[in-house]
């Protein structure tokens, strides 16, 4: 058996007043808490080097030093973190480690049920293969000004693959000290259930402006021996692959013999939300969408890119606007016909808000370039003197969505400060799993997934 002992690595961040801007240097270190876990073993629990909002539960979490962390499907990075069970698809997890040297690192896998808490089934029971590997694919930055090493890992392979569907949780940690430094969320399905949802302006009149509806149902049911539906299948349902908004614990309001009915008139709906604000820095040399300017600066003696963004406005309107956007997410890419994954240079990007100042709850930049949460990097900080707010995040060369949030941190209580409306596009995800009383997981045996474009 391999003892993995859990020490993991706090942020500690210290603030240097630079031309009216604070820059966040993080450092790292080391505190050993004197626990231990097999990870073989299902007393694991990775919750105790989970930093984030979601204390509670399995999560998306990465040490400081990790950064670019990404989950995608191999043939087309802007769809989510799934794949057919027994299938040839695969997925890629790629991260950059801000380092000049490399580092050993290792992969496992966690099978968790429907609400992201580990299942009560053993490794051996979900993986076939080694349920440890190495990750021997990395590359060293090329002519960057930040230096750091490049890691990937695709999965299924030759080394490990899956026998059960459901939620899964994929473990990177140091092979040489036993410390865990990122763990990300997947799904695995089988394609047994039929969903056909519908999309539409919400039902009631209170709530026609600003929130979006979803009715559907499934069929298919028979193939699974269902006896009740109303507590062998749980539904989750997801707005823009934003695991802080989804709507969970759906019952069936009408059942016959070849549909499960989830029509109630208004109580699944979601607030429409507002398109994404974005920005390019693809390019360093010259400006692209919504930057004002990039320079070098030199901060205790190490140089690194710097790019200020135009001062954003919260234009509060009763009319929606359409622009196009990524619904949160992020590409990492690079300008000059360079290679984005060794060849994109990180930078430290400013933003500016101009928003009266905020009394009871914290203002953050807030989207996939934040993991989906509430991180103390991307805590905005108010100027008196300006009356504004500023933050700051050291990104890489791509191109980003985000939007400002209202929020206490390490509380899952997020208010969205960029306007509701109906209109917006956003994409929903319905999952459902299967739990029958016999069995101790839950199994994903549908999934269906949709886009509110063009709504009336």
């Amino acid at each position: 058996m391999c003892k993995f002992a859990i020490s993991f690595y706090f942020l500690s961040t210290m603030f240097i007043k630079h031309y009216n801007i604070y820059i966040i240097i993080i450092i790292l270190s080391q505190i050993l808490n004197g626990q231990s876990f097999d990870i073989y073993d299902d007393s694991i629990q990775l919750k105790d080097m989970s930093y984030n909002m979601h204390q509670n539960k399995y999560s998306d979490s990465f040490s400081s030093y990790a950064k670019s962390v990404k989950i995608k499907n191999t043939t087309n990075e802007l769809l989510d973190p799934i794949i057919k069970l027994q299938s040839s698809e695969k997925l890629k997890l790629s991260f950059d480690i801000l380092n000049s040297e490399n580092t050993t690192y290792a992969y496992t896998f966690i099978h968790c049920n429907a609400n992201w808490e580990q299942s009560n089934i053993n490794q051996s029971d979900y993986l076939n293969g080694f349920v440890d590997n190495y990750i021997n694919d990395y590359q060293y930055s090329f002519n960057t000004l930040t230096p750091y090493v490049h890691y990937e890992c695709v999965f299924p392979n030759e080394n490990i693959s899956f026998k059960k569907s459901g939620n899964y949780i994929i473990i990177i940690y140091d092979a040489e000290k036993n410390i865990p430094i990122i763990t990300k969320r997947f799904m695995v399905y089988e394609e047994i259930l039929d969903i056909n949802m519908t999309i539409k302006k919400a039902t009631l009149a209170r709530d026609i402006a600003n929130k979006q509806e979803i009715d559907f149902h499934i069929t298919g049911h028979k193939k699974l021996n269902i006896i009740d539906p109303h507590s062998e299948l749980k539904i989750i349902i997801q707005k823009n692959d934003d695991w802080n908004d989804i709507i969970s614990n759906c019952k069936p309001s009408f059942i016959n013999n070849n549909n499960i009915e989830y029509d109630y008139q208004g109580e699944i709906s979601f607030l429409g939300g507002n398109e994404y604000r974005d920005f390019d820095i693809k390019s360093l040399r010259y400006y692209g969408k919504n930057i004002q300017s990039i320079n070098k600066k030199n901060i205790q003696g190490i140089n690194i890119y710097n790019a200020q963004l135009f001062q954003d406005k919260i234009e509060y309107s009763e009319e929606y606007e359409f622009k196009y956007d990524l619904n949160g997410k992020y590409v990492l890419s690079v300008a000059e016909n360079r290679e984005a994954d060794i060849e994109g240079d990180y930078v430290l990007v400013k933003f500016i808000l101009d928003i009266e100042k905020s009394e009871n709850k914290d203002i953050y930049i807030y989207g996939e370039l934040t993991n989906w949460d509430v991180l103390k990097e991307s805590k905005m900080i108010y100027n008196e003197i300006t009356k504004n707010y500023y933050g700051s995040l050291f990104l890489k060369q791509g191109y980003y969505n985000y939007q400002y949030i209202l929020a206490h941190p390490n509380k899952n209580n997020i208010t969205r400060i960029e306007g509701e409306y109906h209109e917006t596009r956003n994409k929903y995800s319905i999952y459902t799993y299967y739990t029958p009383p016999w069995r101790d997981y839950d199994r994903l045996v549908g999934v269906a997934k949709s886009a509110s474009n063009a709504l009336n």
